[in-house]
C-alpha cells in the first residue's frame, strides 16, 4: 500500500522541509482566476508496481493572483464506496516564480504539493515528492459553444479503465468538429494492455454539445467492428476548452480517465519544434516491463510520473529532464523524486505529429507550435503534456538580469526543473550581467569577484570561472549541500539582478561533450589524446572522463579551489566513496548493456572540475558514430545522454589521474543513435528500497 488521500503522514514533514526554504512568488499573478483541472491519482499498486487503486478528480479551481486557491468538484476512488463520486472542497496555496515553475497544494491530498509549471496560460504538475504518482493539469476556463468549436485538435488520451492497468488504454486521436456539433471520422490510433499489437480504429458519428457553463458533452460511438471492452475510446466524456481556445481537456466524470489536446497545425509545421524550453508534466504505466519510458529506462514495471522540462535546439535535437517519481523505488515511507536525463530527437511530419522518440513516446504539436501532447506506445502508456516558456519571461528591459528558464548544468545542458549539486559548473545567461568579458585566472583558485561581477547562491558568493554581459559560468558552493532549494542571484558592480530559484540534490551528473550536453563526451586516453571517433577508446582500456555534478568530496575543500595533485589525497567523491555511483556502457548500435568498473570519481588534479576513470566494459563495441552511451547515475540522478566512440579490439591501457592543462578539443557533433529501440538495463536499478525489502 502507497498512501491514503487526505493522510497527511510524513508528507507532511517532507512538503514543511522544502517550504522551510525561501521560494520566488513573484510569478504568482499567471495563476489568476477560475481553471478547468483534471487530476488522475494511483494511489496504490501491487507487487509488480501496477495500480490498484486509482482516484481522479474534476471541477474548477480558481486561484486568486497572489497565492491562494479554491476548488470545488468531485472525485472518485475504485476503493472508496464502490468508485461514487465524492464532493472535493479544498482551499490552498501555492507559489510561483518568475519562469513559470512552482507548486500547489494538491487538492487530492492536503499535505502533499503538486510541483509543476505555468506556460501558455496551462499549469501541468505532479506530486513528484509524494507517495503517489498523478497527473494535474489545469487550462483557464473559456465559454466556448457549438459553433465556435470548429478547429481540429490533437488529443491524447489515457483510461485507466476499472481503475487499474488490467485494461488501460492510450491513444492519439484528432478531432475534427464541424462547428454544428458533429465531428468528421475519428480514427484511434493506440494500444490497450487486454490486446497485443499497434491498435487503429475508427468511428463515424461523434457528437458534441456545448452547455452553459462552458462544458461540452461529447459522444464517441464505438469503433467500427469492436466491443467495449476492446474499444480504445467510446462513449460519453466531458470536455472543456480554454480560453484561448488552443487546448482541451477532458475526462469521463466517474471515470478514471484524462485527455489532453491541442489545436492542431492548419498547414505544415517546421520539421524540427521550435528552439524552446517546454515545461511538460506526465504520468504512465510499464505493465510489464517491455517498454521503455521512464519506467521501462530503469527497467521495471509499474507506474511513474514527473515533471521537468524538454529543451528543444531547434535542429530536431533535445536534452530532456524529468523530476521523476517511480512506484518501484517507493520505500514504504515516501517516494523521493530523482532527475532524470536523456538526450533525445524530436521530428515532425506534416500534419504535426512526431516519429516514436528515444523514450517511446510520440507526440502531436500544436498550431503555434508551442505545446504538444505526448502518449506512449510499445508497451508504455502514457500520457504527457508540454508548453513552451517565454524565451525571456519576467522584466528584460533594463537593469541587470538573469533570465529565469537559463539556468543549466554547464556540461549537460540540463535544464532549470533540474537539480543543482553542490560543487556544480553552472551557465547562467541573461543581459547586463557584467561589463566585460573576461576569464578566471588559469591555474589558481576561482575567485568569487570577476570584472565587478559576483553569482550569489543562497547569500553565499560562488566561485566564477566566466563573466560576460550576456553570459557567467560559476560554481555551486558547497555550502548549500543540505539545501532543497538554492536562490541564484548576480551583482554587476553593485547592481542586484532579479533571483531566480532552483532544486538543491546532492549530486545530479552532467559530462562535458561536443555539442551542449550531446554528442562526444568530453573523454581522454591514458596518453591525454582525446577519445573521437577516429582515436575511439576499446575495450579493457581505462578512460578519463570530465564531468560535474558529483557533488561533496573529500578531502574537504574549499569553494572555488584547485583539486589536489598529491596522489596520496584526492578529493574523491563522496557518492564513490559511498558506493552510490555507477557506470553503464549502453550500446544501442550492437544492442549490449554493460556495467563498467569506475576505478576513481572526484575532482580532476588541478583543476576546478571532476573527473571519473572508467574501464571499458566487455561486450560493448564496436561502435563510433554513433558511440556507446555512457549511462551515470547515483541515488539522486540518472543521465544517459552522451557517446563514447568504442572501436574493435581490446587495451590493457590504465589511466591515473592527474592534472590536464586545458578541456579536450571539442569536435562536431556526430549522428545520434538511429532507429534501434533503447535498452533497459535489466542489471541496475535505484539504490532506493523496493517494497519487498521493507
Amino acid at each position: 500500500m502507497k498512501f491514503p488521500l487526505f493522510a497527511a503522514g510524513v508528507l507532511s514533514l517532507v512538503a514543511g522541509a522544502l517550504h522551510a526554504q525561501t521560494k520566488d512568488t513573484s510569478g504568482n499573478g499567471l495563476l489568476n482566476g477560475a481553471f478547468r483541472f483534471r487530476q488522475i491519482a494511483v494511489v496504490n499498486f501491487d507487487q509488480n508496481n501496477n495500480p490498484t487503486e486509482i482516484a481522479a478528480a474534476y471541477g474548477t479551481i480558481t486561484f486568486n493572483g497572489g497565492g491562494s486557491y479554491t476548488a470545488t468538484g468531485s472525485y472518485v476512488d475504485n476503493m472508496v464506496s464502490s468508485g461514487s463520486p465524492q464532493a472535493l472542497n479544498v482551499t490552498g496555496t501555492y507559489a510561483i516564480g518568475s519562469n513559470g515553475t512552482g507548486s500547489i497544494t494538491n487538492p487530492l491530498s492536503t499535505s502533499d504539493v503538486i510541483y509543476g509549471a505555468v506556460a501558455q496560460g496551462v499549469f501541468t504538475g505532479s506530486a513528484t515528492e509524494s507517495a503517489f504518482n498523478d497527473l494535474f493539469i489545469a487550462i483557464p476556463s473559456g465559454t466556448s459553444t457549438n459553433a465556435s468549436f470548429n478547429a481540429p485538435y490533437w488529443v491524447g488520451d489515457l483510461d485507466f479503465t476499472g481503475g487499474g492497468s488490467t485494461a488501460i488504454k492510450n491513444s492519439l486521436l484528432q478531432l475534427t468538429p464541424n462547428g454544428s456539433g458533429g465531428f468528421g471520422t475519428i480514427t484511434f490510433n493506440g494500444q490497450a494492455s487486454n490486446q497485443t499489437g499497434t491498435l487503429t480504429q475508427t468511428t463515424t458519428g461523434a457528437t458534441y454539445a456545448f452547455q452553459s457553463d462552458g462544458s461540452a458533452s461529447l459522444n464517441f460511438p464505438l469503433p467500427s467492428g469492436v466491443s467495449t471492452a476492446n474499444a480504445l475510446v467510446s462513449g460519453a466524456r466531458t470536455m472543456y476548452v480554454s480560453a484561448d481556445g488552443n487546448f482541451v481537456l477532458g475526462y469521463t466524470p466517474s471515470g478514471y480517465d484524462i485527455f489532453f489536446g491541442v489545436k492542431s497545425p492548419a498547414s505544415a509545421p517546421s520539421a524540427n519544434p521550435c528552439k524552446c524550453l517546454f515545461f511538460w508534466s506526465g504520468i504512465e504505466d510499464d505493465p510489464t516491463g517491455a517498454g521503455l519510458g521512464i519506467v521501462g529506462f530503469e527497467a521495471g514495471t509499474g507506474m511513474g510520473s514527473w515533471t521537468g522540462a524538454l529543451s528543444s535546439y531547434g535542429d530536431g535535437n533535445a536534452v530532456q529532464h524529468a523530476r521523476a517519481n517511480i512506484a518501484a523505488f517507493y520505500n514504504g515511507t515516501n517516494d523521493a523524486p530523482f532527475d532524470y536525463g536523456s538526450d533525445n530527437q524530436i521530428t515532425l511530419n506534416s500534419n504535426g505529429t512526431s516519429a516514436v522518440d528515444f523514450n517511446n513516446y510520440q507526440y502531436a504539436f500544436s498550431s503555434n507550435g508551442q505545446a504538444f501532447v505526448g502518449i506512449g506506445t510499445q508497451g508504455v502508456f502514457t500520457l504527457a503534456a508540454g508548453a513552451a516558456s517565454p524565451p525571456n519571461p519576467g522584466n528584460s528591459s533594463t537593469g541587470v538580469y538573469l533570465n529565469p528558464v537559463q539556468i543549466y548544468n554547464a556540461a549537460s545542458y540540463q535544464p532549470v526543473t533540474s537539480s543543482f549539486a553542490p560543487g556544480e559548473t553552472v551557465s547562467i545567461f541573461g543581459t547586463n550581467l557584467a561589463k566585460v568579458t573576461m576569464s578566471g585566472p588559469g591555474g589558481q583558485p576561482a575567485p568569487t569577484n570577476l570584472g565587478g561581477s559576483q553569482v550569489t547562491v543562497n547569500g553565499i558568493a560562488a566561485p566564477l570561472y566566466y563573466v560576460s554581459p550576456t553570459q557567467i559560468n560559476f560554481v555551486m558552493p558547497f555550502e548549500i549541500n543540505n539545501a532543497t532549494l538554492a536562490t541564484v542571484g548576480v551583482i554587476n558592480n553593485g547592481t542586484n539582478s532579479n533571483t531566480v530559484t532552483v532544486y538543491v540534490a546532492p549530486t545530479n551528473p552532467g559530462v562535458f561533450s561536443s555539442y551542449d550536453g550531446l554528442g562526444t563526451a568530453a573523454a581522454l586516453h591514458a596518453n591525454f589524446t582525446p577519445i573521437t571517433a577516429s582515436n575511439s577508446a576499446h575495450v579493457g582500456e581505462t578512460i578519463s572522463v570530465f564531468l560535474t555534478g558529483l557533488g561533496t568530496v573529500t578531502p574537504t575543500i574549499s569553494d572555488g579551489a584547485l583539486g589536489s595533485s598529491d596522489p596520496n589525497n584526492l578529493n574523491k567523491a563522496d557518492v564513490w566513496n559511498a558506493g552510490n555511483l555507477f557506470a553503464y556502457f549502453l550500446d544501442y548500435t550492437n544492442g549490449a548493456s554493460q556495467q563498467a568498473t569506475i576505478t576513481y570519481a572526484g575532482l580532476a588534479p588541478g583543476l576546478l572540475g571532476y573527473q571519473m576513470n572508467v574501464t571499458v566494459p566487455s561486450g560493448v563495441g564496436p561502435a563510433t558514430n554513433p558511440g556507446v552511451y555512457l549511462d551515470i547515475f547515483t541515488n539522486d540522478a540518472d543521465i544517459n545522454q552522451v557517446q563514447i566512440p568504442v572501436g574493435s579490439g581490446t587495451s590493457s591501457a590504465s589511466i591515473r589521474p592527474q592534472s590536464r592543462s586545458r578541456v579536450p578539443a571539442q569536435h562536431p557533433r556526430s549522428a545520434l543513435r538511429g532507429s534501434t529501440p533503447r535498452l533497459g538495463t535489466a542489471a541496475h536499478g535505484r539504490i532506493h528500497l523496493a517494497p519487498s525489502e521493507n
